[in-house]
């Protein structure tokens, strides 16, 4: 609201409790005058003061209906209880929506939303060793007509001690035959020799090999070559 509207709104509000308390003195003059002149067998007008002080603050929002009523009869007392029954009536309206309202905003508010957030937590903190932190490079390190030595060197890539596989799988005719390893484990089936190790530290390596005999004159190398889904090098 402006400046200038709460002063219009000021003064009409002075204007109309000027007018009640005028109203009020005029009421209690008739009052007066019909008390005094009234003879012994006339009727006498009754002023009923509690209702008149109860409904004087009401009287502005009233007033222009009370100031058309003449003030010769003992009828003027009519529009006290029409101003008593409009306030009231005006008050009473404005007190019952409320309520209802202040209900239907306290139920916005959901729980359900924030129940559905921490369940991702728990499945990042599992963390297993991946394969791919494993890598394996195989050489030659000697080769003659009947047998060779295989040199291979494996490296943990990853944080996490490790136990390691190495498959080598030779060509068919090979006739590969096992005299020894170091620093693992072999086995042979068919052309496949499989090497085996245990515990190898995150981040560090080991050299490995083993000897072989065979049957082809060639130098033989594996086909295939795999350590456990990682890397696998072949020179």
């Amino acid at each position: 609201m402006s400046k200038h509207a709460a002063r219009q709104f000021i003064l009409a509000r002075s204007v109309l409790g000027l007018a009640a308390a005028v109203l009020l003195a005029l009421v209690g003059w008739i009052a007066f005058r019909s008390g005094g002149s009234a003879e012994a067998g006339d009727p006498r007008l009754v002023l009923p003061t509690a209702d008149l002080q109860a409904a004087e603050g009401s009287l502005p929002a009233t007033s222009p209906t009370t100031e058309s009523t003449p003030a010769s009869s003992p009828s003027s007392t009519s529009p006290s209880p029409s101003v008593s029954r409009s306030a009231s009536a005006s008050v009473s309206p404005s007190a019952s929506p409320t309520p209802s309202r202040s209900a239907s905003t306290s139920a916005k508010p959901s729980p359900s939303k924030s129940t559905g957030r921490p369940s991702p937590t728990p499945s990042r903190t599992s963390s297993t060793p991946a394969a791919s932190d494993l890598s394996v490079s195989y050489s030659t390190s000697a080769s003659w007509r009947d047998g060779f030595i295989a040199a291979l060197r494996v490296t943990n890539n990853g944080t996490a001690a490790r136990d390691w596989t190495v498959t080598l799988s030779y060509p068919s005719g090979s006739g590969l035959e096992l005299r020894g390893a170091w620093n693992a484990t072999a086995s042979l089936s068919g052309n496949t020799v499989t090497l085996r190790g245990k515990s190898l530290a995150g981040g560090s390596s080991i050299s490995v090999g083993f000897q072989a005999e065979k049957d082809l004159r060639d130098l033989v190398k594996p086909v295939t070559c795999a350590i456990g889904g990682g890397s696998c090098r072949v020179s």
